[in-house]
């Protein structure tokens, strides 16, 4: 049913350098792909390939940009959401404060 052997995270990291990723800390490398994994730090590096179809990194493409564009879209994300967090919060305000004054005049005639 499935065709891809299942790696260890030591031929993870094997198999990123042997495709041209530059990785200085092959243990810490790990420890970003067991936490975080191979597939979802792939949408990261897919912009450093140049050949997508052999997954082949261009020349200096290193797994330190790949874990500070991961942190950098955390980062965004987390500012984001407070931010779209806020502006929900002030439109269901003003929305229950605007119905509940057509509902009232719509009940309660205004003498």
């Amino acid at each position: 049913m499935f065709e891809k052997k299942a790696f260890t995270l030591t031929q993870q990291v094997e198999q990123l350098q042997h495709r041209g990723l530059e990785i200085k800390h092959p243990r810490i490398a790990e420890k970003y792909l067991i936490n975080i994994s191979y597939y979802r730090l792939g949408e990261y590096w897919y912009v450093m390939q140049s050949d997508k179809e052999n997954h082949i990194f261009k020349p200096n493409s290193k797994f330190e940009d790949v874990i500070a564009l991961y942190n950098f879209d955390a980062d965004l994300r987390l500012l984001l959401f407070g931010v779209i967090e806020k502006i929900e919060i002030s439109l269901r305000t003003k929305l229950i404060y605007y119905l509940a004054h057509e509902v009232r005049s719509l009940v309660v005639p205004e003498f």
